[in-house]
């Protein structure tokens, strides 16, 4: 068995580092319990942030969310769990004492829908509003847990919990990651989420805040002229929203000096992510500097090569196909490759949505 619990561990730790691994992971534990499904999920008051399930399709996951949201009086699992300390096992007995009454209807037909009626679980961090909890899900078939099925899932549970820690650590790191590549980039950059609480910045954006032109308030990015900094609050709260996250400010100050251009740009979420605020990028821009740094900030923001860089970016501009073929010295299927690339990792389905996605950056 402790061969078997250091083996799964290391899948566990590797998912962590790797960022992808997490539901092959979940899928070598379930096997080893004799079970369908692992799940690792996320609760705050109020909603789901993350719900990993292996070998359940995502849309269906997210139905089932949008029917219980986590709500411990229509959620079995949760309530069940909900005053626990951590590493405490809860299975089928205990969704059966919990859940005699009728408001817990809607959550037993729905399992039973998805047939995962069955299982055990545990709490592995408890942050106070919230949790992230660990699972089984059995089917019909599976059967109920028995003590050799519970006892294995409390040897490992320690070590899940483990790699969600270094998954959550690492995470917190990313922004001072991107933060020390963008510093090449010579510009003033922010790195916030939707609220404005600051990840990172830049030099450059540092010298604004020391020289007054932004400021910073309970760890929020702002400016000192209200209207300026009502745009800038109601513009991060809208990027999250919109289908292209890429929006311009022009930030007039005082009067006494130059108006600013300031360009948010909303990074790609990343799909096993456990916090689930955006990243944003504010950039003060100032004429060619800005399209000078333009292949290195999609470089570091958004995992481009410099090749598919060049490509996004000449595209951007209005040119052909054939006619960045011509000009790279090479073909029009090679050029297609790299655009099917640059698609998936920009989010983007279409030449039209890329256009609009970085023909902001060009002006200046």
């Amino acid at each position: 068995m402790n061969e078997k619990i250091w083996g799964l561990a290391e899948r566990f730790a590797l998912a962590a580092i790797d960022g992808n691994g997490w539901l092959d992971a979940l899928r070598d534990m379930a096997e080893m319990t004799g079970s369908s499904h692992g799940q690792l999920v996320g609760f705050v008051p109020g909603g789901v942030p993350f719900n990993w399930i292996n070998d359940i399709d995502p849309v269906q996951i997210a139905r089932f969310v949008e029917q219980e949201r986590g709500d411990p009086n229509i959620n079995v699992r949760v309530r069940a769990s909900m005053d626990d300390a951590t590493f405490v096992i809860r299975s089928e007995a205990d969704y059966q004492t919990v859940g005699r009454s009728a408001g817990f209807d809607l959550y037993r037909e729905m399992c039973d829908a998805y047939d995962i009626q069955h299982g055990c679980q545990t709490k592995l961090l408890d942050g106070g509003n919230g949790f992230i909890g660990f699972s089984v899900n059995r089917t019909r078939k599976d059967g109920v847990t028995d003590a050799d099925t519970r006892a294995f899932f409390a040897a490992i549970a320690p070590h899940v919990r483990a790699a969600v820690k270094m998954q959550l650590a690492l995470e917190d790191s990313a922004p001072a990651l991107l933060t020390g590549a963008l510093e090449y980039v010579g510009l003033p950059i922010f790195v916030c989420n939707e609220t404005g609480q600051m990840k990172g910045n830049t030099g450059e954006a540092q010298a604004l805040l020391s020289t007054g032109r932004f400021r910073l308030v309970d760890g929020r990015i702002g400016l000192p002229q209200p209207r300026d900094d009502a745009a800038l609050v109601h513009a991060l709260a809208r990027i999250q929203r919109q289908p292209v996250g890429l929006e311009t400010l022009i930030l007039c100050g005082d009067g006494k000096q130059m108006p600013m251009v300031a360009d948010l740009c909303r990074l790609p979420a990343q799909p096993l992510r456990m916090n689930s605020g955006a990243q944003i990028l504010v950039i003060i821009r100032s004429g060619r500097r800005w399209h000078d740094a333009a292949p290195t900030i999609l470089r570091a923001g958004f995992g481009l090569s410099s090749a598919e860089a060049a490509v996004a970016l000449a595209l951007a501009r209005g040119e052909t196909r054939d006619e960045i073929a011509a000009a790279r010295g090479t073909s029009a299927q090679t050029v297609k490759a790299q655009l099917k690339s640059i698609f998936a990792k920009l989010g983007v389905s279409r030449e039209a949505e890329l256009v609009t996605m970085f023909g902001q950056m060009l002006r200046v």
